[in-house]
């Protein structure tokens, strides 16, 4: 028997010749039970969780990681070149407190949103593969580029959250980084179950609101985390930023549920069964899809 995890919306064309039986099986909560809160989510238990498959994974995720840091970085640098001609202006006047006019303060928003924005792409990629590591499947670098296969849903999702998380900023900073929690699952029902962008903005925020105590309370010891490792020089972000993908790839498959699909394809030498493992989309509970 050869195992082999994949995601269904991979190119399964090397199958097509075969005769294959698929098997469904669900893991974690589901969209029903998310609206009503009727979820798991401990914090310690979530934060626990994440720490081990962290560990297990850390190897084969911290590659994909860093390279979505560094394409995000890149992109981040790119912005503030084209709108302040150098970015050492944005970074002198951040660190000096100098000549931090409305223009670099603009231009350093802008740059992150769009950063943020074009960057969805690999973001998907990389959280994917925190959902495999949330159901105990293993994973290699070089799935990060599965992300593409949602190019124009993840941007066009990116983009609106970005744009809800500054309307809320402007408003209140406090604001802005609740928004910054409530839509944080948005981006992945979007890619998991195909639903629409406005469907699970909605429905990401209103299970934060069902859960907002133990989401409040494993986001603020994240913020802990992340400060700590920027206090090391930024050296701890090589453990946490693994780590917090995985801490949210728990919270969606307990609050929202991954269907796995299980196939087995009869080998083409002998009569015994080869088995695949495929991460089926889920199918949501209206049929208002979104087909990326």
């Amino acid at each position: 028997m050869m195992s082999n995890v994949q995601y269904a919306y991979q190119n399964n064309d090397d199958m097509s010749m075969k005769e294959t039986i698929k098997k469904d099986f669900h893991v974690g909560g589901s969209i029903e039970k998310a609206m009503t809160g009727n979820v798991d989510l401990q914090p310690i238990a979530v934060l626990q969780e994440a720490f081990k498959i962290t560990a297990k994974n850390f190897t084969k995720f911290l590659p994909a990681v860093i390279c979505l840091f560094i394409a995000q970085t890149a992109l981040l640098l790119l912005s503030l070149k084209v709108q302040l001609g150098n970015p050492n202006v944005f970074f002198d006047a951040f660190i000096t407190g100098k000549g931090f006019t409305a223009e670099i303060l603009k231009a350093g928003f802008m740059a992150n949103f769009w950063s943020d924005v074009l960057i969805a792409p690999l973001y998907v990629g990389v959280s994917l593969m925190a959902l495999n590591h949330s159901v105990g499947l293993p994973t290699k670098p070089s799935q990060i580029v599965k992300g593409f296969s949602f190019t124009l849903v993840s941007i066009i999702t990116m983009l609106l959250i970005s744009s809800i998380q500054g309307i809320g900023s402007s408003i209140f900073p406090l604001i802005g980084l609740f928004l910054t929690m409530a839509l944080s699952m948005a981006i992945l029902l979007v890619c998991e179950k195909r639903i629409t962008p406005i469907k699970a903005i909605q429905y990401s925020f209103m299970a934060t609101i069902r859960k907002v105590m133990p989401m409040t309370a494993i986001y603020l010891i994240m913020m802990i985390f992340f400060f700590m490792s920027i206090a090391t020089a930024g050296i701890g972000l090589i453990w946490t930023l693994p780590f917090f993908f995985n801490v949210k790839a728990i919270i969606y498959r307990n609050m929202f549920g991954i269907t796995l699909q299980v196939t087995s394809v009869p080998n083409a030498d002998d009569d015994k069964p080869e088995s695949k493992s495929d991460t089926n989309v889920s199918e949501p509970i209206n049929n208002d899809t979104f087909n990326a």
